[in-house]
């Protein structure tokens, strides 16, 4: 493990167990880089520089969007700042963004920890943290817990947002199967709608199929509160695997990053879910929320 000085993303801590090497900084509590025997399993960036597209920020204490970045809790209208103005929307929480603690560090591990402290928008406190465990079989452990240490209940949601790639190949070519029948479709500002069959949208993913030049920007209901997905690419030999306990996972086909991935997101809640309740956690005080996942690589 190196540590490394200050810089845009914060420190940044280097991994390493076996064939797999990860690179994570402070800021957003970011999975910087993956690799496994050398090839890339997540869309990297440069630790210097800020990332674009939220790669492999942590999203708490929302995922996705909250529209026109209001919300009602407890009879009580609260507004946040709204920052995607296309759609006019509040998206990826509020320590996206914030330097995070390195509060433990090994060479194979390291626990980055942040407080979420009162604010206009979301006048409730926080403790959350965030454990990247590297192992030489199993590849990247991500344990990412939030427990509430103020007085009254707290809405509660989140995420991640790593971009799977096969070593940076063009999403095109690669074959996708992902273990949801349900998705949402959306509106003219990405808010979702209503929930369809995925062969309503014609993005039925539940068997491998080449994911060619198929656009996907959606919300999907996965099958079991466990599940893996996986992507291949048959000319690199490479599977990437992302596994999680969550009941909801946002998938991007990564326009903005020249289609070299895709952004698989682990959510607890659907977009909006601090609006339309579904899945929202209503973490009372003192209580903790726990979202797990790993990724991992495999030649074929």
């Amino acid at each position: 493990m190196r540590l490394t000085s200050m810089h845009s993303s914060g420190q940044t801590v280097s991994l390493t167990a076996g064939d797999y090497h990860a690179t994570i900084v402070t800021v957003g509590a970011g999975l910087a880089e993956l690799t496994f025997q050398d090839c890339h399993l997540v869309i990297p960036h440069k630790p210097e520089e800020m990332p674009r597209a939220h790669l492999g920020k942590v999203l708490i204490p929302w995922p996705n969007r909250i529209a026109n970045g209001c919300y009602q809790h407890q009879g009580r209208e609260y507004q946040l700042p709204i920052n995607e103005h296309n759609s006019q929307a509040s998206i990826h929480g509020l320590l996206a963004w914030r330097d995070w603690q390195i509060s433990k560090q090994t060479p194979r591990s390291v626990t980055l920890t942040a407080f979420l402290p009162p604010s206009y928008g979301y006048p409730f406190m926080l403790a959350s943290q965030v454990i990247y465990s590297l192992n030489a079989q199993s590849g990247l452990t991500v344990e990412i817990t939030s427990q509430n240490i103020g007085s009254q209940p707290a809405p509660y949601g989140v995420g991640i947002h790593p971009y799977l790639t096969c070593n940076l190949m063009p999403v095109d070519e690669y074959l996708l199967q992902l273990p949801a029948l349900q998705v949402y479709a959306v509106d003219e500002h990405i808010n979702p709608t209503t929930l369809h069959h995925v062969d309503e949208l014609d993005l039925n993913f539940s068997q491998t199929k080449k994911v060619a030049d198929t656009r996907i920007d959606h919300t999907f209901k996965t099958v079991n509160d466990q599940w893996e997905m996986t992507i291949t690419h048959p000319q690199q030999a490479l599977s990437v695997s992302l596994y999680s306990d969550q009941p909801w996972v946002q998938v991007y086909s990564g326009e903005k990053l020249q289609r070299q991935g895709l952004a698989i997101e682990p959510m607890s809640c659907p977009p909006n879910a601090f609006n339309s309740g579904t899945d929202l956690l209503l973490l009372e005080s003192g209580k903790t929320h726990r979202l797990f996942f790993n990724i991992h690589g495999q030649r074929n």
